[in-house]
């Protein structure tokens, strides 16, 4: 059936418009007026609750410049987000409540790709490939 790590539809569907109300907040509101890069942020990716009370929005400010200072800003200020995405017309009873994260995939791709750079890595991975060549032949 459905497993508990996997997120249902529903939750996807929602997850993306959602996403995507924020994505245009970002981009045509001026909300933040006053604040110096908030318009240069990146919505990767929105995350719903199985009752989609909860939103989790995974953010990157362009280049990771002042990530926490604008993370706490925006959860800060989360409640103007709120309001706009109750104002959308969602087809749900609740408007979620919204917590801002920093989206770190990246720093963690950068990471391994490093880590797989590493001479003992590449070493390693020779010989393992060798020897599981040798059964073959």
């Amino acid at each position: 059936m459905n497993s508990n790590k996997m997120p249902s539809q529903r939750q996807m569907r929602f997850a993306e418009v959602v996403r995507s109300i924020l994505s245009d907040i970002f981009l045509k509101e001026d909300i933040f007026f006053n604040q110096p890069n908030i318009e240069t942020i990146t919505v990767s990716f929105v995350r719903m609750s199985k009752d989609l009370k909860i939103a989790s929005v995974y953010i990157m400010p362009l280049g990771g410049k002042d990530k926490n200072e604008i993370l706490n800003i925006l959860n800060e200020n989360k409640y103007l987000f709120q309001k706009h995405i109750s104002k959308a017309k969602l087809k749900s009873k609740f408007t979620p409540k919204i917590k801002f994260y920093i989206d770190d995939m990246f720093e963690e791709a950068e990471r391994v790709e490093n880590l797989l750079l590493n001479k003992k890595v590449i070493r390693d991975l020779n010989d393992e490939w060798f020897s599981r060549l040798d059964k073959f032949i």
